[in-house]
């Protein structure tokens, strides 16, 4: 197996392999995968005209882990057994990551004589949320919403949500110069930002959902996302003006308002074991968390 490192111009071979619809993981939303997977130095391969074999890093693991196969069909036994040679020649473990639940069925039948030790880190799940709950705001658990929204809009009155088009590719481009310069820069946010970037550049050849929060050509807000499954989007990008209270759960409401009537859940993706991204994702209060993580199968 050759595996080389993702860069933009593969974009047509994620549309080839990657299914129009994931398993609702986030990371496999193909939006995610051309953005992240480029900065994070992803690798991938190809196995014959049918999958798409994906090589990433986890920081505190050694050697490669693999996203799980990506085709349209089950990935054959072959398959499975030439990472599994690939795993002893180097002599590196062999991990996947992905979601826990269809993978262990998977790998258990891939690799009936090997243990499978199956990680258990919650800083990994993805946040599900019914969109209608963002739309609606409803009942006492959103109280605190929904008075946020309305000073929002006591505040900025003629704000509006407008779907992203490329005529406001400068003014996005600088309102995240001053979001990003209002920070420290780290690693983890120099990344992020060369992903929004990059996203925005090539958003017409991308299968993503986004818009604008503005009043009188300011941008207050914005965000983009994209399906990982039929009837789930993920939310990969949201970003306020701190500078107007309500900012973010305006922002919140107007794209969950925007998208179409098929989309009826949201994945806003893994708090990482932050405490305060842990709390913002609770305080939406999730309907379900889609757990993901690492597999290894023993080969010794």
């Amino acid at each position: 197996m050759q595996f080389k490192e993702l860069q933009e111009s593969d974009l047509c071979v994620l549309k080839h392999f990657l299914p129009l619809y994931a398993n609702g993981d986030c990371d496999l939303s193909l939006v995610s995968l051309f953005s992240r997977g480029i900065d994070s130095h992803f690798r991938f391969c190809t196995h014959g005209n049918t999958h798409l074999i994906i090589e990433r890093t986890i920081a505190g693991m050694d050697g490669p882990v693999f996203v799980m196969p990506i085709g349209q069909t089950q990935a054959p036994d072959t398959l499975f057994n030439e990472l599994m040679q690939l795993a002893l020649d180097n002599n590196h473990s062999l991990r996947f990551f992905g979601r826990v639940d269809l993978m262990e069925t998977t790998l258990a039948k891939a690799f009936p004589d090997h243990q499978l030790l199956i990680e258990n880190n919650p800083d990994r799940w993805d946040y599900v949320y019914a969109c209608s709950d963002f739309i609606e705001l409803p009942g006492a658990h959103f109280h605190g919403k929904r008075n946020f929204v309305k000073r929002f809009y006591k505040a900025c009155p003629e704000a509006q949500f407008d779907i992203y088009t490329k005529e406001r590719f400068e003014d996005c481009m600088l309102f995240l110069e001053n979001w990003y310069g209002d920070r420290e820069i780290n690693d983890s946010l120099r990344q992020e930002r060369a992903a929004i970037e990059k996203v925005f550049t090539h958003w017409d050849q991308l299968p993503v959902y986004g818009g604008i929060l503005h009043e009188h050509g300011r941008i207050l807000g914005l965000t983009y996302g994209a399906r990982s499954a039929p009837d789930i989007l993920a939310v990969h990008v949201e970003k306020a003006t701190r500078d107007v209270p309500g900012a973010y759960p305006a922002l919140s409401q107007a794209f969950a308002k925007s998208l179409p009537l098929c989309i009826e859940y949201l994945n806003r993706e893994e708090d990482l074991g932050i405490p305060g991204l842990r709390k913002a994702k609770q305080d939406w209060h999730p309907i379900a968390q889609l757990k993901k993580g690492v597999i290894q199968v023993k080969l010794r």
